[in-house]
């Protein structure tokens, strides 16, 4: 029998070799530093036979914003487990207590990127953001020169003092972009050290004020951003007149956006390749304390939610919400046309902007009247997420 336990810091090295088999690289370098580093600061939950690690679940400490409304969030990643131990329900039991311990350290809310939607959907996870994968060949660019305004060009050898600004600029969109993770000092760093090669372009404007970026990097024949950040269309614009003067030196820029930033759609020759991906997931860890902090549009009138959780039991049951308070009441207490409905995983997707309600109650993922479906829509907030972390 497998015991169930936080790693410690004294483990790591197994944390290590079972992620290089698992995923079928190894970790050198950098690469290998940046691993420790999280291994040492994330709840990490382990499966072990004796004192060998059979499976593993990291929650790396983020914080990630849901309309307007910053959240403690626990970014799950390296889940992996010894072929020998598969299909006996190890990955239940650790997902069941990093659950756990997520709430314990005060992480209302989880995000991933699925090696299977179905099987984290069955946990509770579930899709909130459409990403789009582009490849834009060079040749449809337009041969009209933009403007390109002030551009500030460096990398992380060559004026790098500049990195404080792009750090400003990232703040403040990632705070008024519903979904968007915050980036401390440790996420930097991570980016630094997995990307060392990458450089970036600052868009000034003519108040010497930071206004967009992008990180990016050259490999071969093909630009690829990696981050396009910008607070207005004049330093979108201004980007990407700087990725066009490059045209000579590649064949296509890739990166990702958003699906309902319609992206590409406003340019001459909006006819390019791509491709919808569906590659992250995110739940409530905490039901009742993530509604309590949540920032309902002018709740005038109480709520009642009933919320179906196999896979945390603290979730599940019946909650009041009004404007002064959330409390959990009993069934008997409220009548069924009163409340709305829905599993945990429908639940985190919706609260977090995904679709509006009646798409879940055509699907079948809510029950409700109209009446009370009417009152929801009155005061969930309606901004689609975005979210580009990787774990």
């Amino acid at each position: 029998m497998l015991d169930y336990r936080k790693i410690r810091e004294d483990e790591i090295n197994q944390m290590v070799a079972i992620r290089d088999y698992c995923f079928r690289n190894h970790y050198t370098g950098q690469t290998l530093e940046d691993f420790l580093h999280w291994a040492k600061v994330s709840k990490s939950i382990g499966a072990f036979n004796g004192e060998s690690l059979a499976g593993q679940v990291m929650a790396f400490p983020l914080e990630m914003v849901i309309h307007g409304q910053l959240f403690p969030m626990g970014g799950i990643s390296f889940v992996a487990t010894y072929p020998e131990y598969r299909n006996e329900g190890v990955m239940k039991q650790l997902l069941m207590r990093v659950l756990e311990e997520m709430r314990a350290q005060g992480q209302l809310i989880s995000v991933l990127g699925p090696f299977s939607v179905s099987f984290y959907r069955h946990f509770g996870w579930d899709l909130f953001f459409d990403k789009v994968q582009y490849r834009f060949p060079s040749h449809l660019f337009s041969m009209k020169k933009g403007d390109m305004g002030n551009i500030e060009r460096f990398n992380y050898n060559e004026n790098r003092e500049q990195l404080a600004r792009v750090k400003e600029v990232y703040q403040t969109y990632a705070l008024k972009t519903n979904g968007l993770m915050i980036r401390n000092e440790e996420w930097w760093k991570r980016l630094e050290m997995r990307q060392p090669n990458a450089s970036f372009a600052l868009s000034i404007d003519q108040n010497g004020q930071p206004q967009g970026f992008i990180r990016y990097v050259m490999n071969d024949l093909t630009f690829e951003v990696l981050d396009q950040i910008a607070l207005n269309v004049s330093a979108e614009q201004a980007l990407w007149e700087f990725i066009r003067v490059h045209r000579s030196n590649f064949t296509e820029v890739i990166g990702t956006a958003a699906v309902h930033q319609s992206f590409g759609s406003q340019w001459d020759e909006p006819q390019f390749k791509k491709e919808v991906v569906h590659d992250t997931m995110i739940r409530i860890v905490d039901v009742e304390r993530f509604l309590a902090a949540y920032p309902f549009q002018k709740l005038t009138k109480r709520l009642y939610l009933k919320v179906t959780d196999a896979f945390a039991p603290w979730n599940q049951g019946i909650y009041a919400i009004d404007s002064q308070s959330v409390i959990k009441v009993n069934e008997q207490e409220v009548a069924q046309e009163d409340c709305l409905e829905m599993d945990i995983a429908s639940l985190s997707s919706y609260l977090a902007g995904y679709h509006e309600l009646n798409w879940y109650r055509y699907h079948e993922k809510a029950i409700a009247s109209e009446r009370i479906l009417n009152e929801w829509d009155r005061v969930v907030p309606k901004e689609q997420p975005q979210f580009y972390g990787h774990f």
